[in-house]
């Protein structure tokens, strides 16, 4: 969707008047994240199919916001102990490797395990570089099982009409060239996630609680 994979254009405020194609190239990226985000939208009554939603919701995000991989996370509290369980994962650099049917336990530990118990974002410019006094970690065995490296993540909690935390909707290694990923490339093509990015996963995540709240209604089973 955009130009220069990974870049986006400056607002509108810091737009010279003497740059007429900085302002078209700016106006051309908005009306493809719009274009996305009204597609996604009608998404929501096109479609019962709860995985066939998850899949398209997080590929549409993750062409948004030029990300090399991304998962969906729900919360499973059916068990003694609670678990924050991957619905679906996709990867550009590993395509054939997939996370889907492994969990987490639902505690500060882990990144998404962080903000599914905290309720709060996170946007980390490198989860192998994380702050002294992290709570959390990334846990290096997900890179180690599908010979992948994490460098940009971006995850943000969903919330029922409650206010409860239902998922996690993460997104991994913005990425400036479209190139698979690498130990040796990885600090080169990836960048931090921006502060749009973020809110326009948080728009999303919206939308995809809502429809876990609709399929809910419907009967269709999954955790809660």
């Amino acid at each position: 969707m955009n130009p220069d994979l990974g870049s986006q254009p400056e607002t509108s405020e810091e737009n010279s008047p003497s740059d007429p194609q900085g302002l078209v190239e700016q106006l051309h990226y908005y009306k493809c994240l719009l274009n996305d985000l009204l597609s996604l939208s009608m998404s929501l009554s096109s479609t019962n199919d709860l995985r066939a939603f998850f899949e398209s919701a997080l590929a549409t995000t993750r062409k948004m916001t030029a990300s090399d991989a991304g998962s969906i996370y729900l919360i499973d509290r059916s068990a003694p102990v609670h678990t924050v369980c991957f619905e679906v994962a996709q990867n550009d650099s590993q395509p054939d490797r997939s996370l889907v049917n492994f969990a987490v336990p639902l505690n500060q530990d882990s990144i998404v395990g962080y903000v599914a118990m905290t309720g709060e974002a996170l946007n980390l410019s490198d989860a192998h570089n994380l702050p002294d006094d992290a709570l959390y970690q990334h846990h290096k065995t997900f890179d180690y099982d599908i010979e992948y490296r994490t460098r940009s993540v971006l995850a943000v909690p969903m919330f029922d009409s409650q206010k409860s935390t239902i998922g996690v909707f993460q997104l991994i290694n913005r990425k400036v060239k479209d190139i698979s990923i690498t130990v040796e490339n990885v600090q080169e093509i990836t960048l931090p996630y921006s502060a749009l990015d973020e809110k326009l996963l948080k728009a999303i995540a919206c939308q995809v609680s809502l429809y876990i709240e609709r399929s809910q209604l419907l009967g269709q089973v999954f955790p809660v």
